[in-house]
């Protein structure tokens, strides 16, 4: 297994879990975002609140990579359930990733094309493994499409185009740039993400309930999964 991990979350809340039990060695700001050298055991890691968004995110993902070269990168974070097996506070592990607000026909006029990102088989057994044998919580997990764009998703109309254009698990506003971006560069990925709301007309009343627990939940889980890491 790689030793240099990149972590990247989009907000404070759902890094600062990874932060209280690394130990941070520097802080480094590049382009208004800043970077934490951690250590935890005997990884390296590289941790950023990326902000939220596409572009913030695919920005904060090529700096990670130029500027401190890690051997594969991990996006830990929240997310809105677009599936009836999907409960709040439920962990998805990426199968793959695509944009839902990206038309397959713009996207064929890039090169190189892929409708979606794939990530790394390693890594996804690794947080599979680590949520099945997280002892002190019985948080319930599901493998599958995650589908990002730039919105939080509230209404009805906009939620069943997704599932029926897309029919991801799960929707948010970051995973997508940073699995194309660290594809392009052909870095190893890995996306995990808890639902913090079911991406409907309850979203933002659900979102604010249930943000710090799902945020935890999938920090939580990525600690375990380093945990397994330090050892192979």
């Amino acid at each position: 297994m790689k030793k240099k991990i990149g972590i990247i979350g989009a907000m404070s809340v759902e890094t600062e879990l990874i932060l209280e039990k690394a130990e941070v060695i520097e802080k480094i700001k590049y382009a208004g975002i800043s970077y934490h050298v951690c250590k935890y055991k005997d990884l390296d890691l590289i941790v950023s609140t990326c902000g939220i968004g596409k572009v913030n995110a695919a920005s904060c993902t090529q700096v990670m990579i130029d500027k401190f070269e890690p051997d594969a990168i991990i996006n830990t974070g929240v997310a809105g359930g677009m599936h009836s097996d999907v409960k709040v506070c439920d962990v998805v592990i990426s199968s793959e990733v695509t944009y839902y607000d990206v038309r397959k026909e713009q996207m064929k006029s890039c090169f190189p094309y892929k409708e979606s990102f794939i990530p790394c088989d390693t890594l996804k057994t690794a947080i599979i493994a680590a949520v099945e044998n997280l002892e002190s919580s019985k948080i319930g997990y599901h493998v599958g499409k995650i589908a990002s764009g730039d919105s939080f998703v509230t209404e009805k109309e906009q939620k069943d185009k997704i599932i029926r254009d897309y029919e991801p698990l799960c929707v948010d506003m970051e995973s997508c740039p940073i699995a194309h971006i660290a594809d392009i560069n052909e870095i190893p990925f890995v996306i995990i993400r808890s639902i913090s709301d079911n991406a409907d007309e309850h979203a933002t009343m659900s979102y604010e309930q249930f943000e710090s627990i799902a945020a935890y939940n999938s920090a939580q889980i990525l600690l375990h999964a380093l945990d397994g890491m330090c050892v192979m």
